[in-house]
């Protein structure tokens, strides 16, 4: 298994890793992986690592605990292999009554999900509930409509008992979190960049539990993650230019003690509140040499030690195997140092910062306003379009190909 990663989890009994794209993605990309091995010795080592690495079939030996998914990875996944799902979206397209570019994009996300999900559900079963998980997002489109979120992630819950619905962190997005919760429904809050965020996801949670607990719910194997998208934090344009018109030199290392800074805090307040909430942290970033604050990636250095889950994407598992020599000796105390003084009160000028960093900094109404919020939103927008115009092209395929028949 990637040395990096393993060595990661053993620094803390309650990291977990997890992979960050379809399972159905992974046996290709493995195959891109060790062909681009520099010599057969890396990719004997690395066809080790990776024979090891996603195996929901053999648990007892299989390093990934979960999997993640959002609109842009299903859209890159259909994309990355359309002569495989071309035919199958023909086929949903025919076997509706009355079919449409939005009903089908529904239907085509939902069997996405359904795949990924039976592909982890014997880890699932294997391990009471406790891993083998796949989240899956709500269309990004209804982020302030809790009605239309609502709606969706009971569909979603329903496709497989693996399925650990994927919600954004909006005002709206924190209602629906409740009532999932209140119905034993696992959750996933995501677009999160915040301790404030955090805050009301918990607040969310914790209401949800005593609903579904005072109605005799089972709770036994529910889940909540919250997602922490720690390299999106900083390279948001917000920071830097703050720190510009206050004159204050803001480094490399500077941006990433901001993106730790806020992972530090939402776990000091979970290990001394008890929430019942686990940090995940995506958008994992390696440094480069001579920066960062360590020799391969702050992100993973920072928070060893914790009970944190680790979330990665294909190229970030690349990167690491690549400099795995570089790997450190990871301090299983990490989790718990301080963010150097100096930095934090430097940080601490910046509004953004500020807001992200203090448990009521922002408002419930102003996170879908925040920088990286706005951002991320926009890239996960042009995905989720990238796949819907896949899925009209596929109807206009069908409908066209269908048109001398009606004619008839």
């Amino acid at each position: 298994m990637p040395s990096v990663l393993h060595e990661l989890q053993q620094a803390g009994e309650s990291a977990e890793i997890w992979w960050d794209s379809s399972p159905l993605d992974f046996p290709r990309w493995r195959r891109q992986q060790l062909a681009a091995a520099p010599d057969k010795e890396t990719r004997d080592r690395w066809q080790e690592q990776l024979d090891r690495f996603l195996c929901p079939a053999t648990p007892d030996r299989c390093l990934v605990r979960g999997v993640t998914t959002n609109p842009s990875l299903v859209a890159q996944s259909v994309l990355a292999s359309p002569d495989s799902w071309r035919g199958d979206i023909q086929e949903l397209i025919r076997y509706q009554v009355n079919p449409g570019i939005e009903s089908t994009f529904a239907l085509v996300y939902e069997e996405a999900l359904r795949r990924a999900a039976r592909e982890m559900l014997p880890m699932w079963h294997a391990t009471d509930g406790k891993s083998g998980w796949v989240s899956g997002q709500l269309d990004p489109r209804h982020v302030l409509d809790a009605d239309r979120m609502l709606e969706q992630a009971l569909r979603i819950a329903r496709i497989s008992p693996n399925l650990m619905v994927k919600v954004p962190g909006t005002e709206q997005g924190y209602r629906v979190v409740r009532q999932l919760v209140a119905r034993g429904i696992s959750v996933n809050s995501t677009l999160s960049y915040t301790v404030p965020q955090f805050s009301a996801c918990v607040r969310a949670v914790e209401a949800g539990l005593a609903e579904a607990r005072s109605q005799g719910i089972g709770t036994g194997r529910w889940r909540a993650v919250f997602t922490h998208m720690i390299g999106r934090f900083g390279s948001n344009s917000d920071l830097r230019y703050e720190a510009s018109i206050r004159d204050i030199e803001l480094t490399r290392t500077d941006l990433r003690w901001a993106e730790v800074a806020v992972l530090k805090r939402i776990h000091r307040l979970i290990r001394e509140n008890g929430h019942p909430v686990k940090p995940l942290l995506s958008s994992l970033e390696v440094d480069e040499p001579g920066q960062g604050g360590g020799t391969l990636s702050m992100h993973l250095e920072q928070s060893a030690g914790g009970a944190v889950a680790y979330t990665c994407k294909p190229q970030f598992i690349a990167d690491v195997m690549r400099r795995e020599s570089e790997l450190p000796v990871f301090d299983p105390s990490a989790i718990d140092q301080e963010v150097p003084a100096d930095v934090l009160e430097k940080l601490m000028w910046l509004p953004s910062f500020h807001r992200a960093y203090e448990p009521e900094g922002m408002r419930p109404e102003e996170f879908a306003h925040y920088g990286p919020f706005v951002s991320t939103y926009a890239e996960v927008m042009s995905n989720t379009r990238k796949l819907i115009d896949f899925v009209a092209h596929q109807f206009q395929t069908v409908t066209a190909s269908a048109r001398p028949l009606l004619l008839v």
